[in-house]
């Protein structure tokens, strides 16, 4: 095996002299891809050589040398008595109906079936799952004249015993990993109490979440975010505010689709994140409530409840949120020009706070195989943000040639709404569904701001006064129909229809006052009113079936697209109007039960957003301006993925390949203007990028007491940036990886222990260092099992930092970002009566389950 030792100095930079400015050196090691690529392929035939070689082989068929039948099998279906849905993990007992002596057992399936081999002769069946009263089956008979024994539909009824004196037996895993998703059980998840989205995603395998809660899937910072199966009004304007407001507690599961079907909206190069939220359907009143508190400041409290009664479920929720987050970035620059070298310091300290409030009511009403529900959700949150930065420039004899602070306050007030409308229907055929959704949501953000400059050397009597105003609204509609036909024993058909109109209007004034006589001059060079408006139509056919052991998909999926921007100050217009199509294949083969393999390919897209395009983003730091580009052409990506996953009793391993190759890729290139040394980034599109990697997960139970999972994901990505001349270009390997250890050390005691590392990697204009923190939960269960108390302790060694290196003509630049991530949470929540959200079909939303259905 190779291994390659890296040293990374920037090139053709003189040494930095000045002991003010620190840089250090970067070591970094990585495994050859070829090599890493050649040993999974020899594990995979491995596995398949071993499971072959494992079968009971008995002639052929389980026969004997004379060819007569020794085993039969026993198979049926698990459902809910009330709700006809499926129970999946439900734990099936064979017992010899002589001695009442154990023989074998089983769970069911995602579609709760299961099957059970067993010698000829009597049998009695026990079925058990966590709620639900166990069932009996006796007098089952295997001989060689009744060698398949279907024992049929199995209704299981709701329990009357209190949960909490249930023992646990085959509950839901905190990861659950399927060929094309995984599945990630947020109840199960101690490093994320008293947290939000962005702890949760924070120890989902394949997935980052920087310092700004800006999600990476696979290396890729292209993921599409769902709630529910759909975009949401909770997103707002940002696409990345749901992360930071949704509190952990309020979520069931996550999923995450790294290849999505035709099904999906093209939108989202590395994948799909669907965060499901909790909702229960039990008849009467049930409920969850939840308090926690943290220090240093950050508390918060919810209360999740349903109502069920004859054919109408009210549900609803609501979380108050209240803390601060602060934080500093340091940012050193050197600039050559003409042979002359100067540098820039800058500290800054910052600090946010204030309250948030999420409300969320609907109702569900259910006739004849129907199923209407309506939904409303509001946000609310009111913050304060203030920023100190010191600047300091000097030449290359430390000789200061100007010092100054920067002082701004800031109010920002904000308030979604979201609107929700779906219809389901369940005709009498088996598998043929329909399904319509329609969605509306609004949008609200106004942040004022003040700032004050002050310079020291030169000195200067008057500050410099500056104040900002900004606006913006989002709408957004959609409407969506999807339909399923079974069109054989095997096959079904599925069509759909979306359209969606959103609209953003963004108007963002600056004024000054340079001497403080309250005689403020509006700038009309750096405010701005910028529109943007997106219409996009979508339709998609899929066809799905079985062969023997091979399930396959098959589709496409055409959208069309209307974006138009503009900039009212300048009344310049951009217009951008394109079709495209976007097939997708899924091939998945069945060595056996516990053994199988997948092959599947998508083409994506990735639209410029509205933050990419306004071409005035940012004025809080005026020597370091962030401003968009309304010329950018959006990304295309083709995926190829080969899936493995492999269970055992107690374990589960999946490993995939994965290679994707984008077009005109977007990403933000940093320039320096040497006359008003102001260091300008703008997204660009660069000719194309090329990923691939290797990726595994795994779950092991060690002991009854003691879990492990984990995963490791290790790739390489090629930029090609030729387009924008020399020196745009990258050519990398890097890595991240995932451990998590949870053991039940107690009666009711569980602790979770998580370490989470991603490696350094490079990017087109530089490099992003190291990161790696540990989280530690604990978490006991009290009150006879309504009750919980938490306890949390985040980020351990206060690691968590973000700092990188950026190269470019004529100057180098080290930055480092930190916000405050060390926080210890204390919690309580409370059952009222068995309040348990529904665990969906197939793990995931209802007619998004990503297992092809077969």
């Amino acid at each position: 095996m190779k291994f390659t030792l890296i040293h990374i100095i920037p090139s053709s930079k003189p040494e930095i002299r000045n002991p003010k400015f620190e840089t250090r050196n970067l070591f970094v090691s990585y495994f050859d891809i070829r090599i890493s690529i050649f040993f999974y392929l020899i594990i995979v035939l491995l596995f398949s050589f071993n499971v072959l070689k494992g079968q009971d082989w008995q002639g052929g068929g389980g026969r004997d040398w004379k060819g007569q039948q020794l085993k039969g099998i026993i198979t049926g279906k698990i459902i809910d008595a009330k709700s006809a849905q499926t129970v999946e993990y439900a734990t099936i007992t064979l017992y010899d109906q002589k001695d009442s002596s154990l023989v074998t057992g089983t769970v069911s399936n995602q579609k709760g079936k299961f099957e059970i081999e067993a010698s000829f002769g009597v049998y009695n069946i026990r079925i058990e799952f966590i709620s639900y009263e166990p069932k009996v089956i006796k007098g089952i008979k295997v001989s060689k004249e009744k060698l398949f024994v279907d024992i049929g539909t199995v209704n299981l009824t709701t329990s009357t015993v209190i949960l909490s004196e249930i023992e646990v037996k085959g509950e839901k895993s905190r990861l659950e990993v399927g060929l094309d998703k995984k599945v990630f059980n947020v109840e199960k998840d101690l490093s994320s109490i008293g947290g939000t989205a962005a702890d949760v995603l924070e120890n989902i395998p394949s997935v980052s979440v920087d310092v700004d809660g800006n999600v990476s899937l696979r290396g890729s910072s292209n993921v599409r975010i769902l709630v529910d199966g759909k975009p949401s009004g909770l997103t707002g304007i940002s696409s990345t505010a749901v992360l930071e407001q949704l509190p952990a507690n309020s979520i069931e599961s996550i999923e995450v689709i790294t290849n999505p079907s035709v099904r999906y909206d093209a939108e989202g190069l590395s994948g799909i994140i669907n965060i499901i939220l909790k909702k229960e359907k039990k008849k009467g009143m049930n409920g969850l409530l939840s308090i926690t508190g943290a220090y240093p400041s950050n508390h918060n409290g919810s209360v999740n409840f349903n109502y069920g009664f004859k054919n109408i479920n009210l549900f609803g929720s609501y979380n108050i949120r209240n803390g601060e987050r602060p934080g500093y970035v340091k940012y050193n620059r050197r600039t050559i020009v003409n042979d002359t070298i100067t540098y820039l310091d800058e500290h800054s300290d910052f600090n946010r706070t204030g309250w948030s409030h999420n409300m969320r009511a609907g109702v569900d009403y259910m006739f004849n195989k129907n199923t209407v529900t309506a939904s409303v959700l509001y946000r609310t949150s009111n913050r304060d943000r203030t920023r100190d930065v010191e600047y300091r420039e000097y030449d290359f004899k430390d000789s200061t040639t100007d010092e100054y602070i920067r002082k701004t306050w800031g109010a920002k007030t904000d308030n979604n709404i979201d609107y929700a409308l779906s219809y389901k229907k369940i005709f009498s055929r088996k598998g043929q569904v329909l399904t319509a959704d329609v969605q509306y949501s609004t949008a609200f953000e106004e942040e004022d701001m003040d700032i004050v400059e002050q310079h020291f050397s030169p000195a200067s009597t008057m500050p410099l006064l500056q104040r900002t105003f900004s606006k913006e609204n989002q709408n957004n509609f959609i409407f969506q129909a999807d339909y399923v036909q079974p069109v054989s024993k095997q096959g079904r058909i599925e069509a759909g229809y979306k359209s969606s109109i959103k609209n953003i209007d963004k108007d963002y004034d600056i004024e000054e006052d340079t001497n403080s006589t309250n005689n403020w001059i509006y700038l009309s060079a750096v405010s701005n009113h910028f529109i943007y408006n997106e219409v996009i139509y979508a339709a998609y056919g899929m066809y799905s079936s079985k062969v023997k052991k091979i399930s396959y998909q098959v589709g496409v999926r055409a959208e069309q697209t209307y974006v138009t921007s503009e900039l009212k100050e300048t009344d310049e217009t951009s217009i951008k109007n394109y079709l495209n199509f976007f097939p997708s294949v899924h091939l998945s083969y069945e060595l056996n039960k516990e053994h199988k393999m997948q092959l599947s390919y998508s083409r994506r897209i990735r639209r410029p957003s509205f933050w990419n395009l306004n071409p005035f983003n940012s004025y809080a730091d005026p020597l370091n301006q962030w401003i968009g580009n309304p010329d950018l052409n959006p990304e295309l990506t083709s995926s190829f993925e080969i899936g493995d996953i492999k269970y055992w009793e107690k374990n589960t391993l999946s490993s995939s390949i994965y290679y994707r190759h984008t077009d005109d890729v977007i990403q933000r290139i940093r320039q320096l203007d040497d006359s008003s040394g102001i260091s300008i980034t703008q997204p660009e599109n660069l000719s194309s990028r090329e990923s691939f990697g290797v990726e595994m997960t795994f779950s092991k139970n060690i002991f009854k007491w003691w879990k492990l999972n984990g995963s490791f994901n290790y790739f390489r990505s090629i930029v090609d940036g030729g387009n924008l001349g020399e020196g745009f270009a990258s050519d990398f390997y890097s890595w991240t990886g995932r451990l998590s250890s949870q053991m039940t050390v107690l009666k009711d005691m569980d602790i979770q222990i998580m370490f989470n590392y991603r490696a350094p990697r490079e990017t087109t204009q530089g490099m992003r260092r190291e990161i790696y923190f540990i989280d530690i939960g604990i978490k006991k269960r009290v009150l006879k099992g309504k009750g919980t108390i938490s306890l949390r302790l985040s980020d351990v060694l206060n690691s968590r930092k973000y700092a990188g290196e950026t190269n470019g003509p004529g100057f180098y630049i080290y930055s480092e970002y930190k916000r405050l991530s060390q926080r210890i949470y204390a919690g309580f929540t409370y059952k009222l009566n068995r309040y348990k959200p529904k665990h969906r079909k197939g793990g995931g939303y209802e007619y998004g389950d990503g297992e092809m259905g077969l």
